[in-house]
């Protein structure tokens, strides 16, 4: 497996925060969050709205699962799935395209591979998304 093209520059905000249980090996929470996909080599501009489920251990490191949609530019939906691992606010999520749009057909099974980091000075998230490649 190779890290493949670069697709997009992602942007995303916390638009909710919900506390779903705390126990002595960690937090449970659901979030929410909205963003801007800035896209390179065939891959489309957009905004996207998810929510999903983490676990923070004692640790401190996060686990999670997300879900949401991506809208293009030009008003295709794409649905995506993602879990990432989180740790004092450098992160990395791995995720997947479907679409029902024969335009962009080529992103369904797309496995894409994100680093980011967290800006809590801005309260933002910023990513780089790759094209994954699996390598015969």
């Amino acid at each position: 497996m190779g890290i493949g093209r670069k697709l997009f520059d992602e942007i995303d905000k916390p638009i909710g925060y919900k506390k779903v249980y705390q126990n002595s090996y960690g937090l449970e929470s659901e979030a929410s969050w909205n963003g801007i996909i800035k896209g390179y080599n065939g891959f489309p501009d957009g905004k996207t709205v998810g929510s999903g489920n983490s676990f923070e251990g004692k640790n401190r490191v996060i686990i999670s699962n997300w879900e949401g949609v991506f809208t293009t530019n030009d008003g295709e939906q794409l649905t995506f799935k993602g879990r990432d691992m989180n740790k004092m606010g450098k992160f990395v999520v791995l995720r997947t395209y479907s679409t029902n749009f024969k335009k962009l057909s080529w992103i369904n099974g797309l496995v894409c591979l994100l680093e980011g980091t967290f800006n809590e000075n801005k309260k933002e998230f910023s990513s780089i998304g790759y094209e994954w490649i699996f390598l015969i």
